[in-house]
């Protein structure tokens, strides 16, 4: 007799029911990862812990409900029969997909009319039809209008959130959904604490403790930048979101790297919370490039120059220190960054990692604006301004700050802020991608550090990941500027 196997399938979490223990070792054991440097752990080492991550418990075979299509692909191929209980309310969408036309029925005053990109609609679509998962889009390739149109596709006073990591992003989408109608519209980050059914916050701690009693009343979770925004005090407010049948994450890199690789930790915390990553039928592969999209002329082309720092001589530093003495405090680094950023003659960003850096930079620059985390929403703002329109203007602002969802339009950025991180450097990349009438190609400039071997791999992994983008990079010996 063949063991009956049943999936129940709730908000936050489904469970299989089942008394194949052989298909429950597999499903714990296909779906466990060991997180980056486990074994330093304090845990580990006290061995209270055996360094697994795990996303299937196999005592109650209960796992993230996003994690749905892993779970049946392995029952599948194990050849195992199972029934499906969906004992989720779905949300009535008002609009069951829409084509290339549809903002144009809300358009904004003096706006002209506006086709979309035959992805965003598409993308829309499998939102609609899905209910749960990631839009994986490069910068500037309109992943706000697809987020408008999802908006608009949903019945009125739907109790929706949507969340982003910080305040300057939260507000600068509230505006845009301002600017497009978006109806019953409120939010709740800073000084504003404007309740309504389509609610725009920040994930701080804060701002979930004293929307406690609402989280299970919302039944849409929309998280923009969501590989930035799923920390434990996020996680923990998606977690009493039990009403929330739809969840749609937005970004240009969903996962984290680790080193050379996905972080699968970090993969399948999204994953479970928001389902896979959607494909479209747009492209070739599935997913959008930002190769195609510059190709296309939705995104800027782009020339990436990398120059050789060979001083001072870090041989033997580890790496802290490395980084320390070799960039955050190499004064012949900030000499050259400062030389570069002056001879520019449009909108240049100069991207940091260390508020000691930028505050060297601001000294030999007085000229340059400089954002760091303590500056308020106000103080940022005319500088993100400035670095869309105008023209010559230098900005010093650290790494977080501009890695995700701002949008400026640079003839030029300046990575100052070394690092490895693949998913950083593709959304450090992105700020500049985005097209303007006074702009043809983006110039990214970067750093070969042959002072230490730490930083001299991490400089070529940079380079590397540049070009599997497919931006040109090129190498130069000689500072001509």
């Amino acid at each position: 007799m063949t063991d009956k196997t049943i999936i129940q399938v709730e908000n936050v979490n489904s469970r299989v029911v089942t008394t194949d223990r052989d298909l429950l070792t597999v499903l714990h054991r296909q779906l466990r990862f060991r997180p980056k440097n486990y074994w330093h752990n304090e845990a580990y080492k006290r061995k209270k812990w055996d360094g697994w991550k795990e996303f299937f418990d196999i005592k109650t075979g209960i796992f993230l409900t996003g994690l749905l299509p892993d779970v049946q692909l392995a029952i599948r191929k194990l050849g195992k029969p199972y029934t499906v209980i969906d004992q989720r309310q779905g949300v009535r969408w008002q609009h069951k997909s829409i084509d290339e036309n549809f903002l144009n029925q809300w358009l904004p005053k003096g706006f002209d009319k506006i086709t979309l990109h035959d992805y965003q609609p598409d993308l829309v679509n499998r939102c609609i039809k899905y209910n749960r998962g990631l839009v994986q889009a490069p910068t500037a390739s309109g992943k706000t209008f697809i987020l408008i149109s999802v908006l608009k596709c949903l019945p009125p006073k739907t109790p929706t959130l949507f969340v982003t990591k910080n305040a300057s992003l939260v507000h600068q989408n509230y505006l845009e959904m301002q600017q497009w109608g978006v109806e019953n519209l409120g939010r709740w980050y800073g000084r504003y604490k404007e309740p309504n059914y389509v609610m725009c916050v920040t994930n701080h701690v804060k701002t979930f403790a004293s929307l406690k009693k609402l989280l299970p009343k919302f039944k849409v979770l929309l998280v923009d930048e969501v590989h930035d925004c799923m920390s434990d005090v996020p996680i923990s407010a998606y977690r009493k979101m039990k009403s929330a049948c739809v969840r749609i994450g937005f970004s240009a890199t969903p996962y984290k790297w680790n080193k050379k690789r996905v972080d699968d930790v970090h993969k399948y915390t999204v994953r479970g919370h928001f389902g896979p990553v959607f494909k479209t039928s747009t492209t070739q592969s599935g997913f959008l490039t930002t190769k195609e999209l510059q190709e296309r002329g939705i995104l800027s082309k782009s020339n990436c120059n990398f120059y050789v720092i060979d001083r001072p001589d870090l041989a033997y530093e580890p790496y802290q220190d490395a980084v320390k003495l070799g960039i955050e405090q190499n004064f012949h680094f900030h000499e050259v960054v400062t030389r570069l950023a002056r001879s520019r003659s449009g909108r240049t960003l100069v991207v940091v990692e260390r508020i000691e850096q930028g505050e060297y930079l601001k000294q030999l620059m007085p000229e340059a604006h400089w954002i760091q985390g303590k500056n308020k929403l106000e103080e940022r703002v005319p500088v993100i301004n400035a670095l869309k329109k105008g023209e010559k203007c230098i900005a010093i602002i650290m790494r977080p700050i501009i890695t995700a969802g701002i949008n400026i339009m640079i003839h030029d950025l300046i990575n100052a802020a070394g690092g490895e991180g693949a998913h950083n450097i593709i959304q450090q990349m992105g700020r500049g991608l985005r097209t303007a009438n006074d702009k043809e190609v983006l110039q990214y400039h970067d750093f070969l550090f042959m002072i230490n071997d730490y930083l001299r791999k991490h400089s070529e992994w940079r380079m590397q990941v540049l070009e599997t983008e497919g931006h040109e990079v090129h190498l130069n010996k000689e500072m001509d500027f």
